[in-house]
């Protein structure tokens, strides 16, 4: 039974790499299409789950070092996609936001996402969407027991 487990789980990545890897490849081209850096889809995605974010988190989350997140910021700037305010207590503190533009930015790449998707869904019949529906729901559960134990490789 386990070697039929891992067969199944094998043809299932099988299967599912192609796909995630083109809307990947798609998703990529939008993002290129926009101008709009993976770097700076990055940023702009951590502001948007973490709220602002001192300058010396930006560096570290981003990999880099102070003075190439500050360019990348500066150029995000120049496009309105990021603000900076310096702390009202310390000066020296740099604090990075996303701006209404850029949450606008990130708005709009998510939804030609989902529309790709639901254009997709549209060439399956109702029980093909029905039974996918619930198995990418047992998947999302599996992930969060998986998440929840620290399986994280």
């Amino acid at each position: 039974m386990i070697h039929d487990t891992r067969s199944v789980a094998a043809d299932l990545l099988d299967e599912l790499g192609p796909i995630i890897a083109g809307e990947r490849a798609a998703f990529a081209q939008r993002c290129h299409e926009r101008s709009v850096s993976m770097t700076h889809l990055l940023l702009m995605t951590l502001l948007e789950t973490h709220g602002p974010l001192p300058m010396s988190r930006v560096a570290e989350l981003l990999g880099c070092g102070l003075p190439t997140a500050t360019g990348i910021v500066s150029r995000m700037e120049e496009r309105g996609l990021v603000e900076r305010q310096h702390d009202s207590e310390d000066r020296r503190v740099v604090t990075l936001s996303l701006s209404q533009e850029g949450a606008i930015e990130i708005r709009e790449l998510q939804l030609s996402r989902r529309e790709r998707m639901a254009t997709a869904l549209t060439h399956l019949s109702e029980p093909e969407r029905e039974q996918l529906l619930a198995s990418v729901r047992s998947l999302r559960a599996a992930f969060n027991r998986a998440n929840s134990q620290g399986d994280n490789a």
